[in-house]
């Protein structure tokens, strides 16, 4: 893949979370195999190389769907609080790049999670796993002014381990999010780019991922 190529799936992996949140919210449940695929990039976090992050992008066909709906403005009801959580994680890995501080916690809070990580069975998509991550995002991202305000089925919000699953998400969405910027990805291009951000999505090749 190109580096325009691997810029548009990194931003497809901010959909892909925002998307498999609100499943979770929705229904409880979700794409687990995506799901392991971002989480364990957020386990990545000193890497910048788009490949050794996301080793597997084909996961992202979701992400991939709903962002190239949001590129040719469609309209529609089932994607319209995936899209704001994308927005949001979009807006919130601007403001991580703006605090020194906070990036400095986060990355020592995930390197001391590491550390741990062969304690937990079932990979990153463990229950015990996404609490601890959730806790991270809750005391690094969490701190911030701004706030994703998650909705959904009452019964799945108020299940506590949904919840912690759904702030994993929300932090490997900004993980996404802060590549794509580190790749070069601005969100003015998504507005007066359109045209040919959908060319390089539709360039992007089965074989290719």
């Amino acid at each position: 893949m190109n580096s325009q190529q691997q810029q548009a799936l990194a931003l497809a992996a901010v959909f892909e979370a925002a998307t498999l949140a609100d499943q979770i919210a929705s229904s409880g449940d979700c794409d687990q195999a995506a799901m392991e695929a971002l989480l364990d990039g957020v386990m990545t976090m000193q890497a910048t190389d788009f490949d050794i992050i996301y080793p597997r992008p084909a996961l992202f066909q979701n992400g991939l769907r709903l962002l190239r709906q949001s590129l040719n403005r469609e309209q529609t009801r089932q994607a319209a609080r995936p899209l704001s959580y994308s927005l949001a994680l979009l807006h919130l890995s601007s403001k991580l790049r703006k605090n020194s501080d906070v990036i400095s916690i986060l990355r020592h809070r995930l390197i001391a999670l590491e550390g741990q990580r062969q304690h937990f069975q079932g990979g990153t998509t463990n229950v015990t796993f996404c609490h601890r991550l959730a806790g991270i995002y809750l005391d690094t991202l969490g701190t911030f002014r701004f706030r994703i305000r998650v909705q959904g089925e009452p019964a799945r919000l108020q299940d506590e381990d949904n919840a912690a699953r759904i702030r994993a998400l929300f932090l490997a969405g900004v993980r996404a999010a802060f590549l794509w910027h580190q790749l070069g990805g601005r969100r003015w291009r998504l507005l007066f780019q359109r045209k040919q951000q959908l060319e390089i999505l539709e360039s992007i090749k089965f074989s290719e991922l």
